[in-house]
């Protein structure tokens, strides 16, 4: 049941997303007979795909909240170390890095420093189903890397973020969380621990857009990576809606 409840989710939202909006468009157009309609789903989806538009509507996300040093960081309960993205299976020569490797190297580097006595990772499954669970592998690779085994914390299953906020906010000793995420999900994982009665310090990492950009020719060319920007960057800002409209029905 639960997961054909999140099934379901992903499937409504991705009416919202560029791909799927500038789909319905152009599919509404040909069915109605309206070319203006069409057009405009085409144009949306060229103006998605485009690096400026993209780096456009990250860039809010990631500004949120500034990235710091290691030794500037805070102390607190446990570093959380957010999966997503982090490992996408296991190939013969051992662990597969996904695009949001980082957050596992940052709170790594976390741990070694000493800014928290546990840290936390969320158990999500890896891309390839045969890998096992996100948790697990770079759990083995903090202790590899001369971690203690009894600092390490992996939460039970994980399907979204509002699970992952859950499962930390019932593991008594933690009141406090140096969060780890990629910079563009904070906003909504600050708002989601937070809401768990959590003291949240954010440590941002694995930022997609730069602090200085310059417009050049290429930025006008629809590229793949863009338009997957471009469906991250929404994802979030329809997560962030939907779940401040819920906070504040539940407040009501």
């Amino acid at each position: 049941m639960v997961l054909m409840v999140f099934f379901f989710r992903k499937f409504i939202e991705m009416l919202f997303l560029p791909i799927g909006f500038s789909g319905l468009l152009v599919v509404a157009g040909i069915l109605l007979r309206r070319r203006w309609l069409a057009l405009t789903g085409v144009a949306a989806l060229y103006l998605f795909s485009t690096p400026v538009v993209a780096t456009f509507i990250l860039r809010p996300l990631e500004n949120a909240y500034p990235p710091s040093t290691i030794a500037a960081a805070p102390s607190a309960d446990a570093i959380v170390v957010l999966s997503g993205g982090i490992v996408r299976g296991v190939m013969p020569p051992g662990v597969q890095w996904g695009d949001a490797a980082n957050r596992y190297f940052t709170g790594y580097d976390l741990a070694m420093a000493g800014k928290a006595p546990s840290i936390i990772f969320t158990d999500a499954g890896t891309e390839d189903a045969r890998g096992g669970s996100q948790a697990v592998l770079v759990r083995q690779a903090a202790i590899r890397g001369g971690v203690a085994q009894d600092r390490i914390i992996v939460t039970g299953k994980v399907l979204t973020t509002a699970d992952e906020a859950r499962e930390v906010a019932q593991i008594p000793t933690v009141h406090s969380v140096l969060l780890v995420t990629s910079a563009f999900h904070m906003p909504r994982a600050v708002l989601l621990f937070q809401n768990r009665g959590l003291k949240v310090y954010p440590f941002p990492t694995d930022e997609r857009t730069w602090s200085k950009s310059y417009l050049i020719s290429t930025s006008f060319i629809p590229t793949s990576s863009a338009i997957q920007r471009s469906e991250e960057a929404m994802r979030e800002y329809l997560g962030l809606t939907i779940y401040r409209l819920l906070i504040l029905f539940r407040l009501r």
